[in-house]
């Protein structure tokens, strides 16, 4: 249980208290984001937090964390709704990246420091990890340092709940990808390259094709899932892509 894992903490109550709930927070966003708790399925607080080996309180703090993220929606008598995968909401939230991912691209490139280049560098240029959640960690790790190298806060602050929001959806291209190859690392080393030559129309113009193909990708499995009745079915082979 979760609790178990806390125990050797030793702190005082009200910090106990704040770092159960952000224990909670990573995993049940974990087990969102895997899958473990189904798009659309119910779920009750009391049953989950028994589960975790936590009382509701730490859990109802991480549940107010992910209901700003838009993971999940809380209802009456203590039972939260794992926000359902709609193209709907897949396109209105990749229309907007694809306005505000390049643009902050061409601002990394304008603005980014010397120290922030090299970290834009490495991190496009690191190995796929075996474990999906994992490599989305990665993956948002490459896209944060980009956007976060742009010195605009609000532009900042915008694409944080933006790719909050658009995680579960990336985790289904990235799934994909441990089959097929990582194809988006070669186009995160040819956005790294640009910025880092503060060539910034390049650098938006290789961002924005990047979320336009993963949007693309992304699409066409839900519209599978969704012919398929809603079943999700497995990686598509290379040729189908």
């Amino acid at each position: 249980m979760l609790v178990e894992s806390l125990s050797h903490w030793n702190v005082s109550s009200p910090l106990q208290a704040v770092t159960k709930a952000k224990a909670v927070y990573v995993e049940t966003r974990s087990r969102i984001l895997k899958g473990m708790l189904a798009p659309g399925s119910a779920v009750n607080q009391e049953a989950l937090a028994a589960e975790l080996g936590v009382s509701i309180t730490p859990l109802r703090e991480a549940l107010r964390r992910l209901e700003m993220e838009g993971l999940i929606r809380l209802e009456a008598h203590r039972t939260m709704i794992i926000t359902p995968l709609t193209r709907q909401e897949l396109n209105e939230m990749y229309a907007i990246r694809l306005e505000l991912d390049p643009l902050a691209a061409g601002l990394a490139a304008a603005n980014a420091s010397e120290s922030e280049l090299e970290v834009i560098r490495q991190l496009a240029r690191q190995e796929a990890l075996s474990d999906p959640v994992l490599q989305l960690e990665r993956n948002r790790g490459f896209h944060r340092a980009v956007y976060s190298s742009s010195q605009n806060s609000a532009l900042i602050n915008i694409l944080d709940q933006l790719w909050d929001r658009t995680d579960r959806y990336r985790l289904i291209l990235i799934k994909e990808e441990l089959v097929e190859g990582p194809t988006s690392r070669q186009e995160h080393i040819e956005i790294a390259d640009a910025v880092a030559i503060r060539k910034a129309e390049p650098a938006a113009r290789l961002m924005r094709a990047h979320i336009g193909r993963s949007h693309a990708r992304i699409s066409d499995i839900v519209m599978a899932w969704a012919a398929d009745g809603g079943e999700r079915p497995g990686p598509r082979s290379s040729g189908n892509q």
